[in-house]
């Protein structure tokens, strides 16, 4: 019987040296306080605009992004940063954000457009409205129609007969900047 309590005494005890040592290798392998890594804040971009955009941060550029793209600005430090997204190829500024950095996570900025475009029916009847080729609205005769958050560029927009396929006026618009056009459509 005196093996059997050995044999049955070793194995807790290994046990027990076992758990101490991870214990003590577990807390041996972390970095002293102050100095453990932490994840550097990012910043995600989001296109909701409409057109593709190059993205750039404190003049620097960053990427580009096609419409519903999004993508992250990884490392970014602390403090105040000018993001700015600018038309595709081109030096025109569609948006620009100042995003001040306070502590390590992850900030998002949506890009979207704020246009809206204004049609007054003075054509004398009641009209059908299309824009890029989708059903929008009726418009009677008199009327105006408010279409909010028009994505940015161009856009064909159509009044036809109603219930019918003629279509009596139509114009172009190339939306690129936050701000209310209008189309009148007349005999």
């Amino acid at each position: 019987m005196v093996n059997f309590r050995k044999q049955k005494t070793v194995p807790f005890r290994a046990i027990a040296i076992c758990l101490g040592i991870l214990t003590l290798a577990s807390i041996s392998c972390k970095s002293p306080a102050g100095t453990d890594d932490e994840e550097a804040p990012y910043i995600t971009v989001r296109n909701g605009c409409g057109i593709a955009l190059d993205i750039y941060m404190d003049s620097a550029f960053q990427f580009y992004l096609n419409d519903t793209e999004y993508y992250a600005i990884q490392d970014v430090s602390l403090g105040m940063h000018l993001l700015e997204a600018k038309r595709k190829d081109t030096d025109i500024l569609v948006k620009s954000y100042t995003a001040e950095i306070t502590e390590n996570f992850g900030y998002t900025w949506t890009i979207s457009s704020n246009a809206t475009l204004k049609i007054t029916n003075n054509y004398g009847e009641t009209l059908d409205i299309y824009g890029d080729g989708t059903f929008q609205s009726e418009l009677t005769d008199q009327t105006d129609l408010l279409v909010a958050t028009i994505p940015y560029g161009e856009h064909l927009v159509e009044a036809k007969k109603q219930g019918g396929t003629t279509v009596v006026a139509s114009t172009t618009i190339d939306v690129i900047e936050d701000i209310t056009y209008t189309w009148i459509i007349q005999k």
